[in-house]
């Protein structure tokens, strides 16, 4: 199969599910970021980030939905298929209104294993807390990911890593996973240790929106799946990604930074797993019909394929 030849959905079994949380009652709001969200509590009693998607304004004026709900989703997938641990994330739907409401759902990093109590004392503690940085705009000096090592030197792993990886080497997984799916916001408050009582473990990596050309709108995909210009080619999109790391860094530049900072057997793991893109791209065709367009599926395909051969050091 190429980058042309899009699969069925069928060929990889069901689709992800899609979750109605519009009886889930709201536990607090999320102060962080810029986009609407707050916490809500499953019937279980577990707690729950609601996203909802954004819009972006088109030059006529008009509004076109954003696919910050798909893009995360389909980042879960590829940790998953990576091996990266991450929240779990599922897609949503809030029907309070006249018309309903997307998003999607993250859970709680701080969800410690059935009977452990320790989640009521543990503590999320962000990346700049963690560092010392200066943040002017969309430039962030002193943010590098030898600064992120530095800061996860005696930090442990994420509840359930039996295989002798350190955090630093599972952080290097959370820049691999960036660098596949072009993600753009890894910012110093994109990522976590959880301080508890039994001391400091890395947080399983979260938010992965910003990916997979989520912002276009399927009029501007389309121009660029058709063009013969290769400056305007999703892969040309793809290239052009940058990180908020100092100096602004392609992903897979960061990625491959610190896959030089790991030891052999690390690197040799991230890199070994993509490999495979045809496992890679199973999870953009795995959303719902209704909750991505084909446009923007191939589009997202073609990105993923293409940070794969440039993290693997392959030519187009």
């Amino acid at each position: 199969m190429t980058g042309s030849e899009t699969p069925p959905t069928a060929d990889f079994g069901q689709r992800y599910a899609e979750i109605d949380v519009t009886h889930w009652p709201v536990a607090s709001r999320e102060q962080l970021g810029t986009k609407p969200k707050r916490w809500l509590t499953d019937p279980q009693g577990d707690r729950w980030l609601m996203k909802y998607t954004t819009h972006n304004q088109r030059p006529d004026g008009t509004r076109h939905r954003k696919g910050d709900d798909w893009s995360e989703r389909i980042a879960n997938g590829v940790a998953e298929r990576l091996g990266v641990p991450a929240a779990r994330t599922d897609l949503a739907v809030e029907r309070t209104g006249g018309r309903p409401e997307f998003g999607v759902i993250s859970k709680s990093v701080l969800e410690a294993p059935s009977g452990d109590e320790m989640q009521s004392v543990e503590e999320l503690v962000h990346g700049n807390e963690l560092l010392s940085i200066e943040a002017a705009g969309r430039e962030r000096v002193g943010y590098t990911v030898e600064a992120v090592r530095e800061a996860l030197d005696g930090v442990g792993v994420p509840y359930g890593i039996e295989d002798g990886l350190t955090a630093w080497d599972l952080f290097v997984g959370y820049l691999v996973l960036d660098a596949v799916v072009g993600n753009t916001d890894r910012h110093e408050e994109n990522w976590a240790v959880i301080d508890g009582a039994g001391g400091r473990r890395l947080a399983p990596t979260f938010d992965h929106a910003s990916c997979l050309g989520f912002q276009l709108d399927d009029e501007h995909r389309t121009r660029r799946l058709r063009t013969r210009d290769r400056g305007y080619t999703p892969e040309a999109w793809a290239d052009r990604a940058r990180t908020p790391f100092e100096a602004r860094a392609h992903p897979v530049f960061a990625a491959r930074r610190a896959l030089d900072l790991t030891d052999r057997a690390a690197r040799g793991r991230w890199l070994g797993r993509c490999k495979d893109a045809e496992r890679l791209v199973e999870p953009v065709w795995m959303i719902p019909e209704g909750r991505m367009s084909r446009p923007a599926r191939e589009f997202a395909e073609r990105m993923l394929r293409q940070n794969c051969r440039r993290l693997l050091g392959e030519s187009r």
